[in-house]
């Protein structure tokens, strides 16, 4: 299940995953027997229309899918002041927290 506009929304997937010389195209594990990240991504990617779609995504949207959760944005380099605080509070109430590199 993801969270889109509001709604649950369920996904069925298969477990045919892209390979290319016997090798995972995608998202893979570490470990050769473990696949529930490919799966997810799978899951994600037809969710929204393709994998394609997922080039170039945004971690708060695909938190938010994933959780149900709300987010906030901050660029560092525009942060409050106060960034330290406001993310020692968020850690205090367990929230999640991700980063991410623009390299455009």
């Amino acid at each position: 299940q993801f969270w889109r506009y509001g709604d649950w929304v369920d996904v069925v997937i298969d477990d045919c995953l892209p390979t290319y010389n016997n090798q995972l195209v995608f998202t893979k594990s570490s470990q050769r027997n473990e696949f529930w990240s490919a799966l997810l991504e799978k899951a994600y990617a037809k969710l929204h229309g393709s994998y394609e779609a997922l080039k170039g995504g945004n971690t708060t949207e695909a938190m938010e899918d994933f959780t149900g959760g709300v987010t906030e944005f901050y660029e560092i380099k525009d942060a409050p002041k106060d960034i330290y605080k406001i993310m020692k509070h968020a850690i205090d109430r367990g929230s999640l927290m991700a980063s991410s590199i623009d390299v455009s």
